[in-house]
């Protein structure tokens, strides 16, 4: 494994989690001050996802073609154009034009997972990807708690931040990272069907499409969610303590990748412990479902927490270790797409469900989810 390229990778999505953290928070609250309805504040986190499906795809094969670093900067340069359209938004309407630009260049997540399957062996992957996993996690931890500090001094603070965390990791990228080389140009061109169709690859989509449609459910809804059902000194859950709630989130998911993953790995094979989270985080967002008061809500996103640590970084093991290297940046689109449609749906139902004042439901929809992904993967690993 070359630590050489893997400590600057780590590094950039660090800090484009942190930016993307900072923003969770405070978009709801953010967007009902603009005159945003619950079933608005889904369709404005889904608009991002509404964009991404599309440009997935392109921009991982692009990856392939041209090489990991130029997606990258793309992608990063939307970010930063989509945070400064938050920040200076009059109107609701800036904001689902910024969330759309962000979604236009979304592929910062899937040239970073290539690039990391470039300069991994098949072996060494999970390990990889659960340092990037860490590197996820920690953003998680100091980006929703530094949001609730810097929503303190207004709502744009955080949003402004976030654009210059953004203009940090493109040049941390321009100047640290080292250019891999393209492999797809060696590779016939072949349709995404006949990707999926790759022995062992469908199964672990589906799973992957599990966990997202679950987890995105529950980042887009639990804002709203924790408003309506839990108080603090007297007064509804607001941006600082779900922020605070989501660095939980954050300070779990570092321990669990730098600690946990790779002795269970180690252990059990991906394969079981991808069958451990899905069953964990089921029984998490069961809980949440009747949690009434803040040691049920600590247990259940404790329970969600370490769950979804394991089953991100097991997924993509197991993902990438289905197809071969020329087409990584191919099958990162997929995922990309597929994280795009939760991304579309999950808000959209969260958001209806939570308008209608079913808290319950939603909380057993996404535990739901996770069943249904634990027996889609293959019969026999």
């Amino acid at each position: 494994m070359k630590k050489s390229a893997l400590l600057p990778i780590t590094l950039i999505v660090f800090i484009d989690v942190l930016g993307f953290t900072v923003v969770i928070p405070l978009l709801p609250f953010y967007a009902q001050s603009l005159g945003a309805s619950p079933a608005a504040v889904g369709a404005l986190i889904a608009t991002y996802a509404v964009f991404a499906l599309f440009t997935g795809p392109l921009l991982g094969r692009a990856s392939d073609r041209f090489g990991r670093k130029p997606v990258l900067l793309f992608s990063q340069a939307g970010s930063l154009l989509g945070f400064v359209m938050l920040a200076i938004a009059p109107s609701l309407t800036w904001l689902f034009i910024g969330r759309a630009l962000d979604g236009l260049s979304a592929g910062n997540l899937l040239a970073a997972r290539a690039y990391i399957s470039d300069v991994t062996p098949p072996k060494d992957r999970s390990a990889a990807f659960g340092l990037i996993a860490a590197a996820f996690g920690f953003g998680y931890l100091v980006g929703p708690a530094g949001s609730s500090l810097l929503s303190v001094f207004g709502p744009h603070t955080p949003l402004w931040t976030a654009a210059a965390l953004a203009a940090t990791s493109i040049v941390v990228t321009m100047l640290m990272l080292p250019s891999t080389r393209p492999t797809a140009t060696a590779a016939p061109p072949i349709r995404t069907a006949e990707l999926i169709a790759t022995p062992g690859v469908a199964p672990r989509l589906a799973q992957w499409f599990a966990f997202l449609a679950a987890f995105g459910m529950f980042t887009s809804g639990f804002a709203l969610f924790s408003e309506r059902r839990f108080t603090w000194n007297g007064a509804p859950f607001g941006a600082v303590e779900v922020g605070f709630a989501l660095a939980w989130l954050g300070a779990l998911g570092l321990v669990v990748q730098l600690l946990v993953l790779r002795r269970l790995v180690d252990r059990c094979g991906e394969a079981q412990v991808v069958r451990i989270g899905f069953a964990v985080a089921a029984a998490g967002y069961a809980v949440l479902a009747v949690a009434q008061d803040l040691p049920l809500l600590v247990i259940a996103l404790s329970l969600s927490g370490i769950a979804t640590s394991l089953l991100r970084p097991a997924l993509l093991g197991l993902i990438s270790n289905a197809v071969p290297a020329t087409r990584q940046g191919m099958v990162f689109g997929v995922t990309q797409s597929l994280q795009a449609i939760t991304l579309i749906v999950s808000p959209l139902a969260a958001g209806a469900l939570i308008h209608v004042g079913w808290l319950t439901s939603w909380a057993l929809g996404c535990s739901a989810i996770l069943i249904a992904g634990m027996f889609a993967g293959p019969k026999h690993p």
